[in-house]
C-alpha cells in the first residue's frame, strides 16, 4: 500500500527538520574554516546540497514552500545572507549588495528567498572561475512587482546556451561536474510563487538574471531577514 498524503507530509516534515540541523552545523563549521583549507569546499558543498534536497522534498509532497508564507522584506532578507555568501564564494569574487531604497517586499517563505539568491550566486561563482564581481540588487517596480537582480562578470552565455537554459538537464558545466538543473528547478518554484525569471547575457560580457515577483504590502513585512 502506498502512503497517503498525510503520511508523506509527516515524513517530509521530519526530513526537513533533520536537514535543517545538518545545514546549520555545516554553516557553523564553514565559518571556522579558512579560505585556504581544502576542506572548505567540501563543507560548502554540504550547504548547497541541503538546499537542493529541500527542493526535492517540496516536489515530493507537492508543497509550494517549506515555510509559512509571510510578507518578507527583500532588502533585509538578502542582506541577511551576506555572511553565507562570503563563506560560499571565494575571496577572488567581490560581492556587492544593492538593496532598494524604498523597500521591496514579497509574500513568500524566507527559505525560498534564500534558495533563489543562493542558486543564482552559486551559478555565478561557477562562471567566474578566475574571479570577478557578483552584484545582487533588489528593487520595487511601479506596477506592484519586485525584483531580485543578480549580475556577474563571467564569460556569459552563447546564443545557443540561452535557448536551452531552462531545459531540464541542460548544463554548461558538464566538464566541471555541474548538476545541470539549477535554472530549470529555479524557474519551477519562481513560477509557483507567481513570478517570472529572465536572463540577459552576452558572450564575454557577463550575465544578469532577473527574478520578478508580486509585491507585498511593506507594512506587513517581516524584517527578520531570510536566515
Amino acid at each position: 500500500m502506498e502512503p497517503g498524503p498525510n503520511a508523506i507530509r509527516s515524513i517530509t516534515h521530519d526530513m526537513r527538520n533533520l536537514l535543517t540541523a545538518v545545514r546549520g552545523h555545516a554553516e557553523l563549521a564553514l565559518r571556522g574554516i579558512s579560505p585556504e583549507d581544502p576542506a572548505r569546499e567540501d563543507v560548502a558543498h554540504c550547504v548547497v546540497v541541503t538546499a537542493a534536497i529541500f527542493d526535492l522534498i517540496d516536489q515530493l509532497d507537492g508543497s509550494d514552500t517549506s515555510q509559512t508564507l509571510i510578507a518578507v522584506n527583500l532588502d533585509t532578507g538578502v542582506s541577511a545572507m551576506r555572511r553565507l555568501l562570503d563563506a560560499l564564494l571565494p575571496p577572488t569574487i567581490e560581492i556587492e549588495l544593492a538593496p532598494a531604497a524604498d523597500g521591496a517586499c514579497v509574500t513568500i517563505s524566507k527559505l525560498r528567498i534564500e534558495r533563489i539568491v543562493l542558486n543564482l550566486a552559486l551559478n555565478a561563482r561557477d562562471a567566474m572561475e578566475d574571479g570577478g564581481k557578483l552584484t545582487i540588487k533588489t528593487r520595487r517596480l511601479p506596477d506592484d512587482e519586485v525584483q531580485i537582480v543578480v549580475s556577474d562578470t563571467g564569460p556569459g552565455f552563447s546564443e545557443e546556451a540561452l535557448e536551452h537554459l531552462f531545459d531540464a538537464g541542460f548544463t554548461t558545466k558538464r566538464a566541471r561536474g555541474g548538476s545541470g538543473h539549477g535554472l530549470a528547478a529555479l524557474a519551477v518554484f519562481v513560477d509557483g510563487a507567481g513570478g517570472s525569471i529572465d536572463v540577459d547575457s552576452w558572450a564575454g560580457e557577463g550575465s544578469t538574471v532577473t527574478v520578478t515577483l508580486p509585491a507585498a504590502d511593506l507594512g506587513a513585512a517581516d524584517d527578520d531577514g531570510a536566515g
